[in-house]
């Protein structure tokens, strides 16, 4: 008896499912844009059939999962995530084949992002992040520590969520001159915003660190240099809360931290570890104690102690 290929035409037709979202979100669907042309009702149509629209009468309505996670202005809206996937890694996924050739994809010259590029890549991080870090900020014990700075930590979900569980912690949030500008709407006064990069600059003082889908965007000579800068700058006693997707110790999934692999592939030319390879390059840098907790969400936490 043959073998049912419906698994294999799905994935085979799965990049129309993506676009379809893409476009949408693009075109402001969910925010009740109705753009016109004759090929509207089509995309309407297609996207009642994902089950982000509904059709009452003559009418197409948001479903409540499109309500809640794809119209702009709500906070956990990953429409910015859509429009960032959709204006750049779609296009880089592209170019998949020849960045497994190469290990990398050539890139073109370095342009500073649009401002508007930047506000879609902070919300799609920030909504990201409500889904992922109160799971973190719970997966240790870290109540003896007094201030937390997240590096690299866009809008501080992280840093919130921690504060969230600790009311007396004192947090603050290091990210790149824009991504800091963009981040002020998120945190208000909650958190302490700190511009600059992480490499070259001096680190803000803290007894607890936080680097969030960091480590997998860089070169293991880049986070050996890194890890040691913040193990440098922390006191005796003091910790670095670590968040990433794991792989399984047999590299068999999951299957999202393996696209997500090839995502980094082509897009930033990182890559998705095992804990036991992260727990090395700790080691190495003259961390212990490091400890991993399987949080049951796209992201896991480690953490290790100076």
């Amino acid at each position: 008896m043959a073998a049912d290929p419906t698994p294999i035409l799905e994935l085979i037709d799965g990049f129309r499912r993506s676009k379809t979202l893409f476009a949408a979100v693009k075109l402001g669907i969910f925010d009740g844009s109705r753009p016109l042309g004759f090929a509207t009702v089509r995309l309407l149509e297609a996207c009642v059939g994902l089950g982000l629209l509904e059709k009452r009468g003559s009418e197409f309505v948001n479903s409540a999962l499109a309500d809640q996670y794809l119209r702009s202005h709500r906070p956990e809206s990953l429409a910015g995530y859509a429009r960032s996937a959709g204006n750049g890694l779609y296009e880089r996924w592209g170019h998949l084949e020849q960045a497994v050739i190469d290990g990398a994809v050539t890139q073109s010259p370095a342009r500073e992002p649009a401002p508007e590029a930047y506000r879609d890549f902070v919300a799609g991080m920030h909504a990201f992040g409500l889904l992922s870090s109160p799971r973190v900020a719970a997966a240790f014990d870290l109540s003896r520590f007094r201030k937390f700075v997240d590096l690299g930590g866009c809008t501080g979900h992280l840093a919130l969520a921690i504060q969230q569980l600790y009311p007396d912690i004192k947090i603050g949030v290091f990210d790149v001159p824009p991504v800091i500008e963009a981040a002020r709407e998120y945190t208000g006064s909650r958190a302490e915003l700190f511009a600059g990069n992480f490499f070259a600059d001096p680190l803000p003082a803290a007894d607890l660190y936080g680097l969030g889908k960091v480590l997998h965007n860089q070169t293991e000579p880049n986070i050996r240099i890194l890890l040691e800068r913040i193990r440098a700058a922390l006191p005796d006693g003091g910790g670095l809360l670590i968040a990433e997707r794991l792989l399984d110790e047999d590299r068999s999934g999951p299957l999202h931290v393996h696209l997500s692999s090839l995502n980094m592939l082509v897009a930033a030319g990182g890559v998705e570890r095992t804990f036991s390879e992260y727990r090395t390059l700790l080691e190495a840098a003259g961390f212990h104690g490091v400890r991993c907790q399987k949080t049951g969400v796209l992201v896991d936490a480690i953490f290790a102690q100076k």
